[in-house]
Formats: structure tokens, C-alpha cells, sequence
């Protein structure tokens, strides 16, 4: 593998910075309002997600390190580089409005969006390096069962 270009350390750098800024969001005092709500089965405390984020954390940067080892044009670099931090900043605005703001509707807005948004990341990852499209795989099903919360949410409340 060769060196990774300046995007990868940029893509790694965010979905660090990413994980951080959940995990300081998940322990904050104020994201205590949505116990209220009736959770959906199968629903992880903060302590989980912190857990479940860290490890999809680090299978996003082990995919990042392969998708970015291959020689690829400056354009197509680019492009996985704001796909995958735009996808980082959906993630944070779902669990934002989840346990701050305790926005159903929005949440499942976002929830479709990230979804979306993490089916093209990971078409990305596996056109460029399959190894990197295998590792993205959890992450899409993650969100596939983050969709069914989120529905689940707002048909229960």
C-alpha cells in the first residue's frame, strides 16, 4: 500500500473528530429529555452507541486506508472525501435531534438521508477497493436498523 493521500488523512481526521463530538453529545446532561419517549425494542442505551460508533469508527477508518492506498484521480478523491463528511455530519444531526432536540419527524427525515447517503459511500468504497467495501458493510446495515428505530419512534410516540 502506498502512502495515503492528503484526502484519507482528511477523511480519517473527520470520522475521529466525528466519533469525538458523539460521544461528548451522548454524555452531555441535556440528552436526558428523551427518556419520556416509549423506545422501540432492541433500542441501545448511550453507552452502547458510544460503544457501537467506536467500532464502526474504526472499521470506516481500516475501509478509508484501503479505498485511499489505491491511485485514484483527484476528482474521484474529492468525491468520497465530502460524501463521507457529509455523511459524518448526518450521523451527528440524527443523534442531535434524537437526544437534544427530541425531533421525531426530523429524525426520520434523517434517518432516510444518512441511509441513502451511506449506500452511495459505500458503492464508493466498494468500486474503488472492495477490501474498503466490505469494511463499510456494517455500517450500512446500521443504518438500515437505525431507519426501523426511527420509524419505530414515530409510530410509537
Amino acid at each position: 500500500m502506498k502512502k495515503l493521500d492528503p484526502f484519507g488523512i482528511g477523511n480519517i481526521t473527520a470520522i475521529l473528530i466525528g466519533f469525538a463530538s458523539l460521544c461528548w453529545l451522548l454524555s452531555q446532561p441535556s440528552s436526558e429529555s428523551f427518556t419520556a419517549l416509549s423506545m422501540p425494542a432492541g433500542f441501545p442505551t448511550k453507552t452502547g452507541l458510544m460503544v457501537i460508533w467506536g467500532i464502526f469508527s474504526a472499521l470506516w477508518i481500516a475501509g478509508c486506508t484501503f479505498v485511499y492506498s489505491v491511485k485514484l484521480s483527484p476528482r474521484r478523491m474529492r468525491n468520497i472525501f465530502l460524501n463521507g463528511l457529509i455523511l459524518i455530519i448526518g450521523i451527528f444531526i440524527w443523534h442531535y435531534l434524537l437526544f437534544s432536540a427530541v425531533n421525531l419527524p426530523g429524525t426520520l427525515a434523517v434517518s432516510i438521508a444518512t441511509l441513502l447517503l451511506t449506500v452511495i459511500v459505500w458503492f464508493m468504497y466498494l468500486v474503488t477497493h472492495r477490501y474498503g467495501g466490505y469494511l463499510f458493510t456494517p455500517i450500512v446495515v446500521w443504518h438500515l436498523y437505525q431507519l426501523y428505530l426511527s420509524i419505530s419512534l414515530v409510530v410509537k410516540n
